[in-house]
Order: structure tokens, then sequence, then C-alpha cells
């Protein structure tokens, strides 16, 4: 009689409690899918800082070279060649940053289908991190 008023009573419209002895496994899946939306998100985070570095050095570049300009032609031809390249940069970063949303999608759908799994007992995906 005592271990029947000691069992936990679950509301029948709820889902099973989770197996205490699964419970290592559970958060082991859940920090995997975790760590993989973390991997995503940082390396996209990564790329438009590596970007902007690229770009920041080549305005102070820019600024150098209009300093040491003798006309205003000269001026003219660098910031002319200036703006093509940012625009050619800014395009392809887009293209990348694109790419690298995608995949960022992909990974945090996963994951949370992963942690999904991983808090109902399922078995998450393995090695992916």
């Amino acid at each position: 009689m005592a271990n029947e008023k000691t069992k936990r009573k679950q509301a029948p419209d709820m889902a099973p409690l989770a197996d205490p002895a699964h419970l290592g496994d559970m958060m082991q899946g859940m920090m995997r899918a975790q760590a993989r939306i973390m991997d995503a998100m940082l390396r996209q985070n990564i790329e438009a800082l590596d970007f902007l570095k690229t770009r920041y050095e080549k305005d102070r570049a820019l600024y150098a070279a209009l300093a040491q300009a003798e006309n205003s032609q000269q001026v003219s031809a660098l910031w002319s060649e200036f703006l093509a390249s940012a625009k050619s940069d800014y395009s392809a970063e887009a293209g990348k940053l694109g790419a690298l949303a995608a995949v960022t999608t992909e990974e945090v759908i996963e994951g949370i289908d992963d942690e999904v799994k991983a808090a109902t007992g399922g078995a998450p995906r393995k090695g992916k991190v």
C-alpha cells in the first residue's frame, strides 16, 4: 500500500514521464543538438566578421591612397576602382552568407528534431557535431 502512495501519478492527457535510466542519454542527445546549432550559427558569424575585417582593411587602404593622390583624376580613379571592388566583394559575400544561412537553418531544424527525440526517449542522430 505504501508503494502505491509513493508512485507518481500522471494526468491521462500528458506524455509519459521520462525513464530516469535514460536521462543521461537524453541530456547527451540534447547537448549534441545544441552544439550542432551553435556551431552552424558561429560559422555564419565568423564568416561575416572575416568579411568585415577584410572590407575595413580595404577602406583604410583607400584613405591612405587618397591622401597620396596628386590630382582629381587619381582621386576619381581610386574611388571608381574601390566602388567596383566593393560591389564585387559584397555580391560574393551575399552568396556565401546565403549558403551558410541555408546550412544554419538545416542544422537548427535537425537539432530541434534531435532534441525532441532525445527528450521523448528517441534516438538522436549520431556524430554530426
